[in-house]
């Protein structure tokens, strides 16, 4: 086995100019910044293979901004651009930096019925924005590479209470049980959660040559969603993990993962929803900012505390278990899963509820926004059966790593906390980094139970892969790391 070689660069990408805040169904723009977003990039190469894993403060990892800077790394001879990964933590209160969203809109009830966004004269997205954002990840990437030296990794696991399953089931009046995202377990219909939660805390360590810690990645399956539903700008609850992670451990470098997590939040419902009836109503909707009633600065801060403390729990295993010359492949596979489908009959009854709504307002009385977002679920079924016509299938690229006894395996997908589990449970490696909402997204991957529940995260609108298709996924990704232990 070869030497490792070890890179890593940081920098801000938050814009000095107002933009469209992604994470919401409602349009926001930006209002000021809490705390800094941030990329972060870790180079990993020996001379025969190498990866490259940026991780980026925003809600998805665009795919026309990853394919924009694996254009312009095709001219740097040393870096192979079909193993450069980008990845988000999946913050609620970033920078979208691509098109307003508001096409489809336009597409069913015509501009002129469509509620006009209010935008300032400076404000940054489009194109402007893609090539923006898409030259600081490039030069990110360059800097990373210029810094490579000689060094040694590791990793270990430990356990971090940051997620909790988001997918409360009711039972109905008719005996029935259905599934409500954020619903209110407060009331007296709550039954159980629909799936599983994952305090799983995997943690990779990288040394120079005389033991010294210089970064960390940690892969946390959750999103970075204490801060949502508001306007102004932040790194949730990675600000404060970051901040910890340093003050315990020294000035190193902190890549955040968001692992398997697509029914996961890091609040839990059982404790807030007594205090939060009505905003957990509001918080349904999506339509407005909703004020919930805790502190949320706190709330990120005593998650980063807890993810810190696995971080330091973990360090003298890992410490004692260099590794300059490890075990290191990487291969990028491009895969294909069937789409989710929705019937003819699904789609006559979403086509008509769209044309009758039509009919309900005009250039004089345009759509509010809580009409506008009324649309969301019969525009899906629609837009599902126009791309159904044209094909079964879904591409992109899933990214396996092997270093050492550990992998390291990307989806583009919000998944389902089951199929990460699985992965782990079935796979041959010891330690699996799982990464999602990695290089695009796909939308939420959910299981059967969800399906069968219902509520967003299950719906053809916010799917674009249904149970079928994880099986798939999910077998394929234990094949392709078993692969590797070959």
């Amino acid at each position: 086995m070869k030497q490792l070689n070890i890179g890593w660069s940081t920098m801000d990408i938050t814009p000095d100019r107002p933009f469209f805040v992604a994470g919401q169904l409602y349009t926001r723009i930006s209002s000021y910044v809490h705390d800094p977003l941030t990329a972060t990039a870790l180079v990993l190469e020996n001379g025969e293979e190498q990866m490259t894993f940026v991780s980026l403060d925003m809600v998805s990892a665009p795919i026309y901004v990853v394919e924009r800077v694996w254009e312009l790394l095709k001219n740097v001879a040393e870096i192979d651009e079909k193993r450069v990964d980008f990845h988000a933590i999946h913050t609620h209160n970033s920078c979208t930096f691509g098109p307003v969203g508001n096409e489809t809109l336009i597409k069913y009830f015509g501009e002129d019925r469509v509620l006009p966004i209010d935008m300032p004269e400076d404000i940054l997205y489009g194109d402007e924005a893609t090539e923006w954002i898409a030259q600081r990840l490039y030069q990110l990437i360059l800097d990373a590479w210029d810094n490579r030296k000689p060094g040694g990794i590791s990793y270990a696991e430990d356990y971090a209470a940051v997620g909790f399953n988001r997918r409360p089931i009711f039972k109905k009046e008719d005996g029935t049980e259905e599934s409500k995202m954020y619903g209110d377990c407060s009331l007296d219909s709550f039954v159980r959660f629909e799936g599983p939660v994952d305090h799983t805390a995997d943690v990779l360590y990288t040394w120079d040559l005389d033991r010294n810690l210089t970064g960390v990645a940690v892969d946390i399956p959750c999103p970075s969603q204490v801060m949502e539903l508001h306007c102004f700008v932040s790194a949730d609850y990675w600000a404060p993990t970051r901040a910890r992670i340093r003050e315990e451990l020294g000035n190193i470098y902190v890549l955040p993962m968001c692992g398997a997590g697509g029914d996961q939040n890091p609040l839990d419902l059982t404790r807030i929803s007594k205090n939060n009836k009505k905003e957990l109503i509001l918080w349904n909707a999506q339509a407005t900012e909703v004020f919930r009633n805790f502190d949320l600065a706190q709330e990120c801060d005593m998650i980063g505390s807890r993810i810190t403390d696995a971080v330091v729990r973990c360090y003298p295993k890992a410490r004692d278990s260099i590794q300059k010359a490890p075990v290191f492949h990487s291969k990028a596979v491009e895969l294909e899963l069937p789409i989710r489908k929705v019937d003819k009959e699904e789609y006559e009854e979403a086509a008509a509820f769209l044309a009758e709504e039509k009919e309900k307002f005009s250039k004089e009385k345009p759509m509010t926004t809580h009409d506008q977002l009324r649309m969301f679920e019969p525009m899906g079924v629609a837009e599902r059966w126009e791309e159904q016509q044209n094909t079964d299938t879904c591409t992109f690229r899933m990214y396996v790593v092997r270093i050492g006894r550990a992998a390291i395996i990307t989806n583009p997908f919000e998944l389902f906390v089951d199929y990460g589990v699985r992965v782990r449970a079935r796979c041959k490696a010891d330690q699996v980094f799982h990464i999602q909402l990695a290089n695009g997204s796909l939308g939420y991957l959910p299981t059967r139970a969800a399906v069968a529940g219902g509520s967003y995260s299950s719906k053809p609108a916010s799917t674009t892969v249904g149970p079928e298709g994880g099986d798939i996924l999910a077998e394929k990704m234990i094949a392709e790391i078993d692969a590797m232990w070959k």
